[in-house]
């Protein structure tokens, strides 16, 4: 069975500096997993990395904001990646991010066109969102109010449920969560870099963009439902003061949401807290000999 590892955690706490240095270590090749970093316009905002030389990173930065890009197209493209690399005699190395994209490449998802679900049918966005959110609050932010992804959402969880109990994972994966000590210096580095990414130029990015595109057709993609995108925009189109305070509360809350999908979806997981280098290294030579 193919050997998977995967780095998850919530944002700020270095899954990417951590994949790069595992790559080095142990002859790697990066796969992002991440929704909205795979987009190539929106680099700043989502916290896009930039490639180390001599790692391949797959994902990050190639698709366009104009282009559907989905769970099934996540699944897809990344089972061939993972072939690729294993016939390059490398190791897979998953950073994510959007942790449902994770669960149905490991778990190998039916996502082939669901049959219609009359439960679903006679719901308002409204009550779509409110149902979704109360699986998964972290999803529901991220389609907002279109009602075909809201319903292709709650069916893929209706289905999780059961593939989960039956199904075994068609990887030998190995788990890593990163964060820090304590979730006070993980609130404060998750404020800190939402200060980073303006005085980087994320304002200006979306500027640009808005210049390119105009914004309702910007509003129209699944990429500008990334965190602060929208606030930008509205700031920028009324006219109005940025609220860097909101921006900051829904990334922590954003956060704090990632924490818990963790800690209720994967048993005993390796845990990166920063300052344990050499303890994942020793973890992870046993488990890949």
């Amino acid at each position: 069975m193919i050997k998977v590892l995967v780095i998850v955690g919530p944002t700020g706490t270095h899954k990417s500096d951590l994949a790069k240095m595992l790559a080095k270590k142990f002859n790697g090749a990066i796969i992002n997993a991440d929704a909205f970093q795979v987009y190539q316009e929106i680099k700043i905002g989502t916290g896009q990395t930039p490639p180390a030389d001599g790692i391949n990173f797959y994902l990050n930065g190639t698709v366009s904001i104009f282009e559907e890009w989905n769970i099934k197209r996540f699944q897809q493209t990344c089972t061939q990646i993972i072939k690729e690399i294993v016939k390059q005699k490398q190791l897979p190395i998953i950073i994510g991010g959007s942790n449902l994209y994770i669960d149905a490449l490991i778990y190998n998802y039916d996502l082939s066109a669901t049959k219609r679900d009359d439960k679903y049918d006679n719901l308002t966005i409204p009550e779509l969102f409110s149902l979704l959110s109360s699986k998964d609050e972290q999803l529901a932010n991220k389609i907002g109010n279109n009602k075909v992804r809201l319903v292709r959402a709650l069916q893929i969880l209706d289905q999780d449920k059961s593939l989960v109990k039956k199904n075994q994972p068609i990887y030998d994966y190995k788990i890593i969560t990163c964060n820090y000590h304590t979730r006070k210096v993980l609130m404060d580095v998750v404020n800190n870099n939402v200060d980073k990414m303006l005085k980087n130029g994320w304002i200006d990015e979306v500027k640009n963009l808005l210049k390119a595109h105009g914004s309702e057709k910007l509003l129209r993609t699944n990429a500008f439902k990334a965190l602060g995108y929208k606030d930008i925009v509205t700031s920028i189109t009324s006219n109005t003061k940025l609220d860097i305070d909101k921006i900051k509360t829904n990334s922590r809350h954003y956060a704090k949401r990632q924490i818990t999908w963790i800690k209720h979806h994967y048993l005993n997981p390796l845990t990166f807290v920063q300052d344990n280098i050499d303890e994942i290294y020793n973890e992870l030579q046993n488990w890949i000999n």
